[in-house]
């Protein structure tokens, strides 16, 4: 599961199976990040599950492993019991919101429905305490019960503070 990752925090390691899996969106799992696109909405899927077309015509890809981990975590029974969010401050939080919908993790389910329809998808302009504080009154789930990936070692650091694991991405 962390093999595509650098290596794991200490946090990280002493848990065994996370109750949450929290990752933000632009340069953690897509790129370009939405403020870079000259045209957005609407998307379009591709031939390629990993990459959605905009209007402008330009592509946004999944990076990485991204999609096998969304559908591990979504389908994989070792994570039956962990549940998948977003935490993201992304410039353009309707096209991150239409791009997790039409991200498909596998036949018939998108990354929006591996967050359980969008009900644990923070999106907004806002420190990433306030994101996990969300996430964590609307699924009981305690900070260090949580597992998060950022790009961004500021939104690293702002997260750690409550006491969550994390995994920063290159």
């Amino acid at each position: 599961f962390f093999q595509p990752f650098p290596p794991p925090s200490a946090a990280v390691v002493a848990m065994a199976v996370p109750k949450l899996v929290v990752f933000d969106l632009d340069a953690c799992c897509w790129y370009p990040e939405m403020y870079m696109l000259r045209q957005g909405a609407p998307f379009r899927p591709t031939a390629d599950p990993n990459v959605l077309q905009s209007s402008g015509k330009e592509a946004v890809r999944l990076l990485g492993n991204v999609r096998n981990i969304w559908k591990e975590l979504h389908s994989d029974e070792r994570f039956a019991g962990t549940r998948v969010g977003v935490a993201s401050r992304c410039d353009e939080p309707a096209w991150g919101r239409e791009c997790l919908q039409k991200f498909m993790v596998q036949e018939g389910v998108s990354m929006w429905d591996v967050a359980e329809d969008g009900q644990l998808v923070e999106i907004y302009k806002s420190s990433k305490q306030q994101h996990f504080k969300r996430l964590s009154e609307k699924t009981g789930i305690a900070f260090e019960d949580m597992l998060f990936f950022d790009d961004d070692p500021y939104n690293i650091q702002d997260v750690s503070r409550l006491g969550g694991a994390f995994v920063e991405e290159p």
